[in-house]
């Protein structure tokens, strides 16, 4: 059942000037840390190459949710958000998420930890996604819990209040949680966090995975077509061989028979 989107209501439009809000920064909020960048988007490539094959589920991260009609102040920005049964085109082209106009609130939101946004992250962002009614919160700390005291932390909503999911810690150090929405098991791993589909038995290919696969694609490929090139050619060179020989031949026979003798014997 995919969500519609409800008919505009009088609010201020998020392409609207946001200098208001945040001068210093030419209207826009302030980034995260350089470091969190590669991290947020493996993770967000990750999840939307897998679930692109979904027409109704939308992925993305570090853009505005606005939760409350009329009020452009309140919005947050997830590292990464899943919402599922959705408008996804739609979506794109309000170039915002808009929970009254979309119809429902996201499913996942995913936080990566850093030094200026862990102490919110675990307490006023953990109340307001709560509020907001996101059936899953997790956090996901890459340094193993410099930051969030854990490397990984999920959970679920029930009855308004977050309880965590059973984490697991494998004898080589990878912990990992399931998580229902998704479908996926969440591992951290030295640090980097990757997703496991437990009913293939497949790991989520990253995008420097992806990339390599491709570049190997296109090396194979590129191996096959010189191979038949090089095999084209050499089907001309013989082809060339056996039409100069037959010439050859041809012009012998007739010096023979100039000189009145049968070429055939």
């Amino acid at each position: 059942m995919v969500a519609k989107l409800k008919p505009l209501a009088p609010v201020h439009h998020p392409d609207d000037d946001w200098s208001i809000f945040y001068p210093e920064t030419d209207g826009m909020p302030l980034p995260d840390g350089e470091h969190q960048a590669p991290l947020y988007r493996e993770v967000v490539y990750t999840l939307e190459n897998y679930l692109k094959r979904h027409p109704h589920i939308a992925v993305n991260g570090n853009t505005f949710i606005y939760y409350e009609m009329n009020n452009p102040r309140r919005s947050v920005s997830p590292d990464c958000y899943v919402a599922l049964g959705v408008d996804v085109d739609a979506i794109m082209e309000q170039n915002s998420y808009v929970i009254w106009r979309v119809g429902k609130q996201p499913d996942f939101v995913l936080e990566i930890a850093s030094e200026s946004t862990a102490r919110y992250d675990e307490r006023g962002k953990r109340r307001l996604y709560a509020g907001i009614g996101i059936g899953e919160y997790w956090r996901y700390d890459a340094t193993g819990g410099r930051f969030y005291r854990r490397p990984l932390v999920g959970e679920r909503l029930v009855n308004g209040e977050y309880q965590e999911f059973p984490l697991h810690e494998e004898p080589d150090g990878m912990i990992w949680a399931h998580s229902p929405t998704l479908e996926l098991d969440l591992c951290w791993e030295n640090g980097r966090l990757r997703f496991y589909d437990p009913v293939a038995q497949v790991w989520l290919r990253s995008y420097p995975e992806e990339q390599e696969r491709a570049d190997f694609a296109e090396a194979r490929a590129d191996s096959a077509e010189g191979l038949a090139a090089s095999e084209q050619a050499g089907r001309l060179v013989a082809e060339a061989r056996a039409s100069s020989a037959e010439a050859r031949i041809r012009e012998l026979e007739a010096q023979l028979r100039r000189q009145g003798i049968d070429p055939a014997g």
